[in-house]
């Protein structure tokens, strides 16, 4: 029965010798797994990234592996770390493949890297039976390149425009205004904002400077400035207007700049649509009295101005019927001298019109004494620094003076 049981011994201890042997041979020729490391953005704001680090290992071999001590280190080109994670390892099967994870945010702090270096080390090995162990350290290093992540970040959608208010002799007021949506989830900055105007022609006329802000993550918000333009503005079929500026983006601490330039069109309003609300009130008498040579009307035109611009009359014509029932006829005509129509005042400009005492004798068809006369002003108003014109007219009435006349000479 001893016998038996040595033999019995021997033959275990042999074929467990050549077992261990046949696996230590085996250990022997060991790959080293394959290693694929992945670095995935899960979440961006203007403080900082989400990563998520992928480490995937393949086993090509027959037996279990296990992988321990992993820590992953992550620095910029600049050698400043930003990252340091530790993930937990664990057993791999023989030709099987497993991944390990781990999640940690990480910031730029205000750095512009073009470039990351990850640095992956550990230990790989294998035990049998509590007592043939063998381990190798497992190192390597990844570059990402930032370049793509950053440049896919590109100028929000911007629209310009704009409008005119009050009107002085000093020019018009205009309030320029951008639109920015900002549709990343980080917020960005517009600032140095400037839109230049000229005309079609290439005159520019003013300059409006537009107050620059921080736009929040995924909103939009309209920027505003006011600015004077020249006159001359109003004379033109189109204003060109050019916006210039700088935005910047904040990419979890990362700052990046870009050149924002922008042209839109705009067309200038009718120059009366600039004009106060106030109505603009004007009369056209005529004070006469009898000379040697006729009847001498003084004329009077009268303007009440309620705007902030200096107008000036000029091809100022007069002309006087006599109106007798439903017939017109035509007993003087002159001019006045151009005169200057104060703002925000009233103006008075007079002239003398002569209308010869042949004019008054009545004609075939006429009464001895006219209904009444007609005295009907045109003048070209215009504003100093502009080529608009505006025509106009006004015509007055009154009763024909003679009973007047007779009684005051």
């Amino acid at each position: 029965m001893k016998k038996i049981v040595g033999i019995l011994l021997v033959v275990a201890t042999l074929l467990n010798i050549g077992a261990g042997a046949f696996i230590f041979g085996d250990i022997q020729t060991m790959q080293l797994p394959e290693t694929t490391l992945k670095l995935e953005l899960l979440a961006l704001t203007s403080d900082e990234a989400v990563l998520q680090t992928n480490l995937s290992v393949n086993n090509p071999n027959s037996f279990s592996l296990f992988i321990q001590d992993l820590t992953v280190t992550t620095m910029t080109d600049n050698g400043e770390i930003i990252n340091y994670l530790f993930i937990e390892g664990g057993e791999i099967h023989g030709y099987q493949n497993k991944t390990f994870t781990a999640t940690e945010p990480v910031r730029f702090n205000g750095t512009t890297p073009s470039e990351l270096t990850s640095r992956i080390s550990g230990t790989v090995g294998i035990i049998y039976l509590g007592i043939i162990k063998k381990t190798l350290p497992l190192t390597f290093s990844m570059i990402t390149s930032l370049n793509n992540i950053i440049n896919q970040f590109t100028l929000p959608h911007v629209s310009l425009g704009g409008n005119f208010s009050d009107i002085t002799q000093e020019g018009v007021n205009f309030t320029g205004y951008i639109t920015i949506a900002n549709p990343y989830p980080f917020y960005i900055a517009v600032e140095n904002l400037s839109m230049n105007m000229e005309t079609e022609t290439g005159l520019e006329v003013g300059t409006v400077l537009i107050q620059g802000n921080m736009i929040p993550a995924q909103t939009s918000e309209t920027l505003t400035g006011s600015g004077r333009l020249l006159l001359k503005s109003l004379d033109a079929k189109v204003l060109h207007m050019t916006l210039k500026g700088k935005v910047i983006l904040s990419i979890a601490g990362i700052k990046k700049s870009m050149n924002l330039s922008l042209d839109g069109d705009i067309i200038p309003p009718y120059l009366e649509h600039l004009f106060s609300d106030l109505p603009t009130d004007a009369s056209l008498t005529g004070d006469y009295k009898l000379t040697v040579g006729g009847l001498l009307d003084k004329i009077s035109f009268e303007v009440a101005n309620p705007n902030k611009l200096t107008f000036l009359a000029t091809d100022i014509t007069v002309h006087i019927y006599r109106i007798d029932r439903n017939k017109t006829r035509l007993m003087s005509n002159g001019t006045l001298l151009d005169g200057v129509i104060t703002p925000q005042s009233t103006t008075r400009l007079q002239g003398d019109m002569l209308i010869p005492y042949s004019q008054l004798l009545p004609r075939f068809g006429e009464r001895l004494f006219a209904d009444r006369l007609q005295i009907t002003m045109r003048a070209n108003i215009t504003i100093q620094g502009l080529n608009q014109t505006i025509w106009v007219g006004m015509i007055g009435y009154q009763d024909f003076p003679f009973h007047r006349l007779l009684s005051t000479n």
